[in-house]
């Protein structure tokens, strides 16, 4: 059984996320121009920006919902293996990848705890 030290670590970090995917949605969302011409300089349409941004908002709510967490997780994992590859494909440097380095760790770590388990 987890410590409360451990329970406690893990919804903040769980929150912690929730905010920045939330925050990194919601522009993408309302068309904010940073987001908008992120996004073409990447090569990628206006639809597509469209989806991440509700995938990251509706992710963001998953995190703090236990029985979506582990599915949250994992689609806001692939959303972040997406931003790396993006990121090594416009020559970014390492300290441009670390947010998404550093949130694919976590998210990855959050998956792999919440993992549904077989009944034996």
């Amino acid at each position: 059984m987890p410590s409360k030290a451990t329970k406690i670590t893990f919804w903040v970090v769980c929150v912690l996320l929730a905010l920045e995917f939330a925050f990194a949605g919601i522009p993408k969302l309302m068309g904010q121009h940073e987001a908008v011409e992120g996004f073409r300089q990447a090569g990628f349409p206006d639809g597509f920006r469209l989806f991440i941004g509700a995938a990251e908002v509706s992710g963001a709510l998953g995190l703090l919902v236990p029985r979506l967490r582990f599915w949250a997780a994992t689609g806001l994992s692939m959303i972040m293996i997406g931003a790396l590859v993006t990121h090594v494909r416009a020559h970014d440097t390492l300290a441009k990848m670390a947010p998404a380095a550093i949130s694919l760790v976590l998210l990855v770590l959050i998956a792999w705890a919440t993992r549904p388990r077989r009944a034996t």
